[in-house]
């Protein structure tokens, strides 16, 4: 504890005499994100007025990724960092009060947006069968991944807007243009998937309980192998009785996190094949970060959020 303690204070220090002796090191205007839907709703409105940079080390499902010095030093002396908290980026509330130090403006955007709660609770084989799996406020937690909801997308893009707009007010009518052009698309994508669960007629089956946001803007059942968001195992007792329900419902296809392993889904899977012999896996996207090849084919959220619509037309069918 007590190196910690003489680590953080170093840190302060150098990110104080940064700003104190030399101000500001860069003359563009720097934005930190520490999500991709966010990198995406700055970049869409910003324009080349900003260089949006994703926090170095951030990656999906990070939780102990801790900034260097140098790191630090660069991320206090930004104009402003958008975080998302609810647990998708911790390590920033550890650091919260060093980056106070130098000059960036912290954004938590869970104060601007209404995140959803979801119930972590889950029933195993060593409880009783017949007992009512309840929620209470002990179970609920906010689930950050607010970005698959079209419609909480536009308005984090109108707080975006807002943001860039009083820092950067030379701006404005720039950013009031493209957050308008932003927002039809959005709009667009809302109603497409609208119309997608207008048709479902039957749930789809998910490795994680990562899309909750569509059921909960949609309609659409989701039936989730483990009970949290981006947990990878379950119960061994659970997986033939999920893949009986996969039965009962129709389902044929199991739908995996993109870029992530699944050793239950793949356990249910194998089990389904039993009754489906043509039962397969398909991928949905959870878009809190986008890989280095997929920036290179050219995919961003309005794209990959297509993608997963497709995906959820043909399954829900």
């Amino acid at each position: 504890m007590k190196k910690i303690l003489i680590t953080i204070t170093a840190l302060v220090l150098a990110i104080t005499l940064s700003a104190c002796n030399q101000g500001p090191t860069e003359d563009k205007n720097i934005v930190y994100v520490t999500v991709y839907p966010m990198q995406y709703l700055v970049e869409e409105i910003a324009g080349d007025t900003v260089e949006v940079r994703l926090v170095v080390g951030t990656s999906s499902h990070t939780e102990g990724y801790t900034p260097t010095g140098q790191e630090l030093i660069k991320m206090s002396d930004a104009d402003l960092l958008f975080f998302v908290n609810g647990g998708a980026d911790s390590y920033i509330l550890n650091i919260e009060s060093t980056l106070a130090q130098g000059n960036v403006e912290m954004v938590d955007m869970s104060e601007h947006i209404v995140y959803n709660e979801i119930c972590l609770t889950h029933t195993h084989d060593d409880e009783e069968p017949d007992e009512p799996v309840t929620c209470n406020e002990n179970s609920l937690s906010p689930d950050p991944h607010f970005w698959l909801d079209p419609i909480k997308m536009i308005q984090a893009a109108e707080f975006v807007k807002s943001k860039l707009i009083s820092t950067f007010p030379e701006n404005t009518e720039l950013y009031n243009n493209k957050y308008t052009n932003l927002s039809a698309t959005l709009e667009q994508l809302n109603l497409d998937f609208q119309e997608m669960a207008d048709s479902a007629v039957k749930p789809i089956m998910t490795t994680v309980r990562l899309f909750t946001y569509w059921e909960e803007r949609y309609d659409i059942e989701i039936i989730s192998i483990t009970s949290d968001i981006h947990s990878t195992e379950t119960n061994p007792g659970d997986i033939i009785e999920l893949a009986e329900e996969a039965v009962f419902h129709g389902i044929t296809t199991i739908l995996f996190e993109k870029n992530a392993n699944s050793p239950a889904g793949d356990q249910v899977l194998e089990e389904l094949k039993n009754t489906f012999t043509m039962a397969d896996k398909l991928y949905l996207h959870g878009l809190g970060v986008i890989t280095a090849d997929e920036v290179e084919n050219g995919s961003n959220y309005i794209s990959i959020m297509y993608d997963n619509l497709e995906v959820l037309r043909y399954t829900t069918k």
